[in-house]
């Protein structure tokens, strides 16, 4: 039996309701990924404000709440809205705050288009030490869809 966290970053609300969704079906323990600055309320401006990170590697701050007993969780699913063709900055944030050796990392994304494929390959070069899965587009999910995704 795993010790799984659900971690995800969400904007719009999107990832947060297909995160709360996984957990249910898994009964896991969730974190939202939180920055310190605000994201403009417009998708264009928000396009704007994260191409502006991408560019620079500007990595927001995150609002500073640990994950209690972090060590003990075995496989981390991640989910985050695909920017760029991959993860936001803020994922990268996050990623860079915890050490992931040893741990199954699980990435889903919402996307109106892109895959997590190129999230995926950026979230090996970030985790070195962890076994990342190939990721899952997650724009809705089921039950059958999670034990596929999950199978060991």
């Amino acid at each position: 039996m795993h010790n799984t966290l659900i971690v995800y970053f969400s904007k719009s609300g999107r990832t947060k309701k297909i995160a709360e969704q996984i957990s249910q079906e898994l009964a896991a323990s969730t974190h939202e990924i939180l920055t310190e600055k605000k994201y403009p309320k417009t998708y264009i401006m928000t396009i704007l404000e994260s191409r502006k990170e991408f560019k620079n590697n500007e990595k927001p701050a995150l609002i500073d709440a640990p994950i209690e007993n972090f060590a003990s969780y075995d496989r981390i699913l991640l989910g985050f809205p695909v920017w760029f063709w991959t993860c936001p900055m803020a994922v990268v944030s996050f990623l860079e705050k915890y050490d992931f050796t040893g741990k199954e990392i699980f990435p889903f994304c919402t996307s109106g288009g892109s895959s997590c494929d190129k999230a995926a390959a950026k979230i090996r070069e970030l985790c070195p030490t962890a076994k990342v899965h190939d990721g899952i587009k997650a724009n809705s999910i089921d039950k059958s869809k999670i034990s596929e995704w999950l199978k060991d």
